[in-house]
């Protein structure tokens, strides 16, 4: 089916500005980041090449608001998650969530974190980013042995990074088939039963004694 330019579907200005937005992602889902272009999306929204410059300014433009819907959803996934009897086992719970969003959207946590692709200056990537990551930060910092009311980033700041860094680090090996040397790592229906549950165990035990 022929999609007509925007001036025959009757765009309004902010439907516009969405369906450029959707077809973005679109395009990061099916052929990842390089598969992206302005006129990619132009032509998937089915609109002008211009459009998009004149809309988002830039390709960065136009991805920051397709990073934000990320940060929103990688949010729902670490929200959903179990909340577990301990900190340590909340910990591995959300450091599931955030390997599960990578598997099913590899697009979408790819583009989250190429500062080259997106506006970190943009006020509302930041806020988006500081929501989705708070559950983990509050978790993180508890796992080892900080106090919830008095959190401090800077305080925090080494033990935080450590576990981002490795639910990261997991997500990321994951998706580029680094386990596939392990059987159970082969398959990612295997791997999030079975070999992940037991890297999240070896790195955050529950304490002696806890249920």
């Amino acid at each position: 089916m022929r999609i007509e330019p925007a001036a025959k579907r009757g765009y309004h200005h902010g439907e516009l500005k969405e369906a450029l937005i959707v077809a973005a992602d679109s395009i990061l889902r099916e052929d990842g980041i390089e598969g992206f272009s302005l006129r990619a999306a132009a032509r998937r929204a089915g609109v002008s090449p211009a459009a998009p410059a004149h809309h988002f300014g830039n390709a960065a433009g136009l991805l920051t608001e397709v990073a934000i819907l990320a940060h929103n959803q990688l949010g729902e996934y670490l929200a959903a998650a179990p909340r577990g009897e301990t900190p340590q086992a909340r910990l591995r719970s959300l450091s599931r969530a955030y390997v599960e969003f990578a598997l099913d959207e590899p697009g979408r946590f790819r583009l989250m974190f190429r500062k080259d692709l997106v506006n970190r200056e943009d006020p509302r990537f930041f806020d988006s980013g500081v929501r989705a990551f708070t559950p983990f930060i509050e978790t993180a910092a508890q796992a080892y042995g900080g106090d919830l009311a008095t959190i401090s980033l800077e305080r925090d700041a080494g033990s935080v990074l450590a576990a981002w860094s490795t639910a990261h680090g997991i997500a990321h090996l994951a998706l580029e088939d680094k386990f596939a040397f392990d059987k159970r790592g082969a398959n990612s229906s295997i791997f999030l039963s079975e070999l992940l549950p037991e890297i999240l165990a070896a790195q955050w035990p529950d304490p002696v004694g806890a249920r």
